[in-house]
């Protein structure tokens, strides 16, 4: 029964949007090595509505309950109280569209990537002829974060989460219990997650590789950089955090792209 109502509220919330943007989709990738490509981006609420508009329009009912997201799941880290405004807000205001999508599972991204590939290959616009989106493996997304340094900690040069100026270098919980990004006028305006082109791109020209939100790579049992909510030990390149691939508030996931003909 609780599916079937979030389906529902899928259903009724998501406003019409047009055909994806291939061009912004090539635009949006970055050269890792040879014919392997990653999005600059983590997949943004914006994005993912696309992919269930799709399926709404297509009818995929059963594919839809799959694909859902679990609104109530911020209820898991932010509040006990079912009040809490992420759970209206975040997944389909405007505001948030270019925030990070999170609450899906493990399926839902791999059925995100298998929608992206289609989309890509049947467009007249496309920059390569095929190709196939899928989720990193584990030395895949490493290598993507080191951007070219082998020996790096971070995605960023240095071994400290702040730069020079005293600016945070990514989106992670500062202090114990702090979940609400950085006070002040440092150079945080995030409450929970940040926009997915926030803080500063590696050296590949990929943005949030550590914090923000931690990215599920093909292994289903791990997830790779941290989250708004991890503390600084789990934002290293080698780091891993342990998952179930169910939907959770500080999971999300980035799309890498093989050329598979030029």
């Amino acid at each position: 029964m609780r599916n079937s109502l979030l389906v529902v509220c899928i259903f009724i919330s998501l406003k019409t949007f047009g055909q994806i943007d291939i061009k912004q989709i090539d635009r949006s990738l970055t050269e890792i090595s040879g014919s392997l490509y990653a999005s600059k981006f983590e997949v943004s609420n914006k994005n993912y509505r696309e992919f269930l508009q799709t399926l709404i329009k297509e009818n995929r009912i059963a594919e839809l309950a799959i694909a859902q997201i679990d609104t109530l799941k911020w209820n898991d880290n932010i509040s006990t109280y079912s009040t809490n405004p992420y759970i209206y807000y975040y997944h389909k205001h405007p505001a948030y569209f270019d925030y990070p999508v999170v609450n899906v599972s493990y399926e839902a991204a791999q059925m995100y990537c298998e929608w992206l590939t289609k989309t890509y290959n049947s467009s007249h616009k496309k920059k390569f002829k095929k190709v196939h989106f899928r989720l990193p493996n584990e030395h895949e997304w490493e290598t993507a974060a080191r951007g070219g340094d082998s020996s790096a900690k971070y995605p960023w040069k240095g071994e400290f989460l702040r730069n020079k100026k005293g600016l945070y270098l990514c989106n992670f919980a500062r202090e114990a219990n702090d979940t609400i990004g950085i006070a002040d006028k440092l150079n945080d305006s995030a409450d929970i997650t940040a926009q997915v082109n926030s803080y500063y791109p590696n050296q590949f020209g990929i943005f949030n590789l550590s914090g923000n939100v931690a990215e599920m790579i093909s292994d289903k049992q791990f997830v790779k950089g941290g989250s708004w909510l991890s503390t600084p030990e789990y934002l290293t390149i080698n780091n891993k955090q342990s998952n179930d691939g169910n939907p959770k508030p500080t999971v999300g996931f980035r799309v890498f792209m093989d050329v598979i003909q030029k």
